[in-house]
């Protein structure tokens, strides 16, 4: 026998005993839908000490990212925390390992959503550091460096993008996790998109949406058509950019509130507001900004507030278009942002004060918050 073999001693069973799927599943339900605070230690006992119910507790809260960011926000860390306790003990194997990562993938998603970038990092770093416990690693740091590229994509950094996505498509790919793979090419198409490349980027997305891998999955197909219709209005062609964001509203019809949602109506409101319909792209814009407020995204909303004033100006609506701007700057004045973003403020503010709106430095802001959201 080889020296580096072992015999493994088969674990003593933890947690509660064991629940079949469906019981597994509304113990998981009924666990979130309890108020934060109310939460007792014996139900923490219950319910995250056992693997059945926190298998079903991580699927609930994956599927909730792009409806209730702020609360899976909560909810992740809280879990995470009292798994991260040196005297749980979760399972028989790496199951511990394991809930750690993906509680901290989800965190860490989340918290891009909500533009904490530096707290993302952070969860990241975590979920590397379960998944690397585990028997099988290759999939949960998939996932992480795939979470890792997408924030190098909200910071401008493209070139990493179009180096590094490839590569790591091609590890889902080997992976069977085909979903993972698509969106890997849906991000390497918006990453072209904003390099110019739109017909690369709108040859990667052609048909991408009927893949069989997301039959059912109706937020990866909407945001892949929605990212389709903005392409084509870069393009100039309208008609089929419409066509793709009636496809994707028809999709999201029947669902929650959601991000994809909110990222929909702002591209149609862009396709509208290019075809000269401003009164309905001001809607579009205002439907888009309710949605990003209700999911807490506070820096989208800031965003819709200039692009709204952008819109009211030119339909030659000044006075509406101040109180955007007002509503927008003390956001504006707590983010980071770099030395000519501070000069398109301070532009901004005076214009505003003298009561003659500077169209120039308010789309140069708009500008500098559109690479920064």
């Amino acid at each position: 026998m080889s020296p580096s073999a072992r015999i493994l001693p088969f674990p003593t069973p933890t947690g509660s005993a064991w629940l079949s799927p469906t019981q597994a599943k509304l113990e998981a339900v009924d666990y979130l839908a309890a108020p934060f605070d109310e939460r007792s230690e014996e139900e923490r006992e219950r319910c995250l000490g056992s693997p059945d119910i926190l298998m079903w507790i991580v699927s609930v809260l994956r599927e909730s990212r792009d409806l209730t960011p702020a609360a899976v926000l909560k909810d992740s860390h809280d879990i995470y925390q009292w798994i991260s306790r040196p005297n749980c003990e979760l399972g028989l194997f790496d199951e511990r390992d394991y809930f750690l990562g993906e509680l901290a993938l989800i965190a860490g998603g989340v918290s891009r959503q909500l533009g904490r970038r530096e707290e993302a990092f952070l969860w990241l770093d975590r979920a590397e550091a379960g998944f690397r416990h585990t028997m099988n690693p290759a999939p949960g740091l998939a996932n992480v460096a795939y979470a890792r590229i997408a924030l190098r994509f909200e910071m401008g950094r493209y070139q990493d993008v179009l180096e590094l996505t490839p590569s790591l498509e091609a590890s889902f790919t080997k992976l069977r996790m085909n979903v993972e793979a698509v969106k890997c090419r849906l991000l390497l198409a918006m990453t072209l998109k904003q390099t110019g490349d739109h017909e690369k980027a709108i040859t990667l997305l052609s048909g991408l949406h009927q893949k069989a891998c997301l039959t059912g999955n109706n937020f990866l197909r909407a945001k892949i058509l929605a990212e389709v219709g903005d392409l084509y209005q870069f393009e100039g062609r309208l008609d089929f950019a419409m066509q793709a964001l009636k496809e994707a509203v028809s999709l999201l019809d029947h669902e929650s509130p959601s991000a994809v949602q909110a990222d929909l109506q702002l591209v149609v409101g862009g396709v509208l507001q290019a075809q000269g319909r401003l009164n309905e792209a001001c809607d579009a814009f205002r439907t888009s900004q309710r949605t990003y407020l209700a999911l807490e995204m506070r820096a989208q909303v800031t965003y819709l507030h200039l692009v709204i004033a952008e819109t009211l100006l030119s339909l030659g609506r000044e006075r509406e278009a101040e109180w955007e701007i007002l509503s927008a700057l003390p956001q504006i004045d707590e983010m980071k942002m770099a030395p000519e973003a501070i000069a398109a403020v301070a532009l901004l503010r005076e214009s505003v004060r003298r009561r003659r709106t500077d169209s120039a430095a308010l789309q140069n802001l708009r500008s500098h918050l559109q690479s920064d959201k």
